[in-house]
């Protein structure tokens, strides 16, 4: 980084791709390269993420990224290990997987690539960096299809089935099917229907 900015401070960089810096200092003070956008020594700031920073608030242009509860994505752990998180949520608005961002601008610069798929992806770097420990099982990654919440409980280990099924036996089978006006109000809580 100290050469990086060095190079930046000299204005020697003509343009600077910051990939997901996550919350503030997660990838340490950056403050030295919103000050050097705001003073012109960076003609150029990209900066693809998911949280509005100071960083992306200085960039020229916020590629919106999905973040990890979003996406099917692998991640190596601080010790090395390789890890899946299966996509929980879809993405809001424009963000998209980093891949498919890094796609697109490539198109966009003129560069194609083939990847149509995460999976592709991850097969590249498993097969460009054969021994690397850390990437061992990149490809066997196996993401769970969404579901529902009673799916999800009833495909659960039998042994522990019962705790749900007594946690949540007084719940109602349909979200909305209770006549909220029955229910006891809470001290100091006023319903809006009570208001006059």
């Amino acid at each position: 980084m100290s050469g990086l900015r060095a190079a930046v401070d000299a204005g020697n960089v003509a343009a600077l791709y910051v990939f997901d810096p996550g919350p503030d200092g997660s990838i340490g003070d950056t403050s030295w390269i919103v000050e050097a956008r705001k003073s012109g020594k960076l003609p150029l700031l990209i900066v693809q993420g998911v949280l509005l920073n100071d960083l992306a608030r200085a960039a020229d242009f916020v590629l919106p990224g999905a973040s990890f509860v979003e996406k099917n994505a692998s991640y190596t752990n601080d010790r090395g290990i390789l890890q899946g998180t299966s996509k929980a949520i879809q993405a809001p608005g424009d963000a998209m997987e980093d891949w498919q961002v890094i796609v697109n601008l490539a198109v966009a610069l003129g560069v194609t690539f083939d990847y149509t798929a995460g999976a592709h992806v991850r097969a590249d770097i498993a097969a460009r960096f054969p021994g690397v420990d850390a990437l061992q099982g990149l490809t066997e990654l196996a993401f769970k299809v969404p579901m529902s919440a009673r799916t999800w409980l009833e495909a659960s280990n039998p042994s522990e089935r019962w705790k749900w099924e007594f946690l949540y036996q007084d719940l109602p089978p349909l979200k909305g099917s209770v006549d909220t006006s029955s229910l006891p109000t809470p001290p100091g809580v006023i319903r809006l229907n009570e208001v006059r």
